[in-house]
């Protein structure tokens, strides 16, 4: 145990210096400011940005550099097959679309990104789906393969970007028909983590200062939104601690191994914290899907005489982690049948300007919910502990009725 207190002491005094010395030094550092807290990043500014820097007629001036890069790092059996070479050495003719139509599948959706190169009478044909936030849409890769393989490329990619899913769902695509594109080498699942890599990459091709600092500050906001680090240099000093001996690395492992029981213990303060100050009449708090740290748990606001959806906070990933909230339905079906599917977006959006609504095959309107890190940052935790986040909880998910309600959208 005495090892355990000197680590969490070590680390304690080291995070307390680097606060100190940040505190100090930070009109020189500015260590808070980042450029995309200006910039729009939902799935259509994120798609925006990351076509910018692949095309290589791009405003970056580099030429194919940077997507040369990209399928060398996020695509290696691509890079390494011979079909693909042909679109290699001509990357620089490469075109890049954002939001291109599927006309020749009839099925009419849009493709985030689509590279196409022509070469003579061959062409090449990349898709990137690009999935930051919001769920698949129904048999939505099936048809983006479809339009790729009518469109006859000689060789074809698909791309499934997304942090939190390592493949999309069987709504979007069937298992079989997505094993036979992996199969084909024509399907790759990234993830915003695994830019990283290129994007230092890019950094180092790249020969203008300011290019190199704005994929600087994109590195920074994919680590912190969907890597869960705020802070590289508080990450590297607490890594360093650890990776000291054999007495701190399995120090570090024991107090890794009561984490996720903490956790759990501090949820369950949580739902009692929840029942507790629901004094509502108008709905029924469930939270019977809260408490193991799955996937999607969640916690219901059920309205009487409403069975086609309830008013969710929800868990987008495992160990309580990244959570939404707002409208959500029981089925896809639901919310195409439903008559008030986009005004419920609309009065959401107008309401609650602070707040990035979107929507997804199951969610008529939602936003993520602050804080929204619960894995690598301690501010949620210390709320339940302090008995102040079923207060916030509570609070936004009434909100959420109030203006579904007023508005007179809550009728089936």
């Amino acid at each position: 145990m005495s090892a355990v207190k000197s680590l969490i002491n070590e680390v304690s005094q080291k995070l307390s210096a680097l606060e100190t010395a940040q505190a100090l030094y930070s009109r020189q550092l500015s260590p808070d400011f980042n450029t995309f807290d200006y910039i729009n990043t939902d799935e259509l500014g994120l798609s925006r940005i990351l076509a910018s820097l692949l095309d290589p007629k791009g405003s970056h001036a580099q030429q194919g550099s940077f997507l040369s890069l990209f399928v060398e790092y996020c695509l290696p059996t691509v890079y390494k097959e011979n079909k693909w070479q042909g679109f290699l050495d001509n990357i620089d003719k490469t075109d890049v679309f954002l939001e291109e139509v599927t006309g020749k599948s009839n099925s009419q959706r849009r493709m985030d990104i689509y590279l196409r190169c022509q070469v003579g009478d061959e062409s090449y044909g990349i898709c990137i789906e690009n999935k930051p936030y919001a769920g698949d849409q129904f048999e939505q890769l099936k048809d983006y393969a479809i339009e790729l393989d009518n469109r006859k490329h000689k060789a074809w990619h698909l791309i499934y970007l997304s942090e939190y899913q390592d493949v999309p769902s069987e709504y979007s695509i069937k298992p079989d028909d997505l094993n036979t594109l992996t199969d084909n080498n024509q399907f790759s699942a990234v993830k915003f983590s695994d830019l990283i890599g290129w994007l230092k990459a890019c950094q180092v091709e790249c020969q203008n200062h300011s290019v190199s600092e704005f994929i600087a500050q994109l590195i920074k906001f994919i680590q912190k939104q969907f890597m869960g680090i705020e802070d590289m240099n508080e990450d590297n000093a607490v890594l360093d601690i650890i990776k000291k001996n054999a007495a701190t690395i399995d120090a570090s492992i024991k107090v890794s191994n009561t984490v996720d029981r903490m956790k759990k213990e501090l949820m369950a303060k949580l739902k009692i914290d929840l029942l507790a100050k629901c004094k509502k009449t108008d709905y029924e708090l469930d939270i019977s899907y809260l408490g193991d740290g799955k996937s999607y748990e969640r916690i219901n606001l059920i309205i009487p005489g409403y069975d086609i959806g309830y008013i969710c906070f929800e868990f987008q990933n495992k160990n309580f982690d990244k959570p939404c909230l707002g409208i959500k339905f029981i089925s896809a079906e639901a919310v195409k049948t439903s008559p008030y599917t986009e005004k419920m977006k609309s009065v959401l959006n107008i309401a609650l300007t602070d707040k990035n609504i979107w929507s997804s095959s199951l969610w008529p309107a939602g936003y993520y919910f602050q804080p929204q890190d619960w894995k690598g940052c301690s501010k949620a935790w210390l709320m339940i502990n302090e008995g102040t986040m079923a207060d916030k909880i509570l609070d936004e998910m009434d909100k959420i009725f109030s203006l579904l309600k007023d508005n007179n959208l809550l009728i089936q």
